[in-house]
């Protein structure tokens, strides 16, 4: 058996689809799981700019959670 993709549209639906046996279920949910999320991310109206101010923020609290932890793994706290 030939593990064919193919994709086509249908009702104004993009349609993707391969055999079922081609592709083990965890391969499976990871490629989907990657569609979804391209999927989402191209949706977003967040700019690059408020990705970039959300990522500083997130690590600014990542270290003010972790750096105590950090620092006394490599001996300087």
């Amino acid at each position: 058996m030939t593990a064919a993709l193919n994709a086509f549209t249908s009702d104004g639906y993009f349609v993707i689809t391969f055999p079922e046996a081609s592709v083990p279920a965890p391969m499976r949910d990871d490629f989907i799981s990657t569609i979804k999320a391209e999927w989402l991310a191209r949706q977003s109206k967040l700019t690059e700019a408020d990705a970039k101010h959300l990522a500083d923020k997130v690590d600014a609290s990542w270290w003010q959670q972790n750096k105590t932890r950090i620092l006394r793994s490599i001996g300087e706290a």
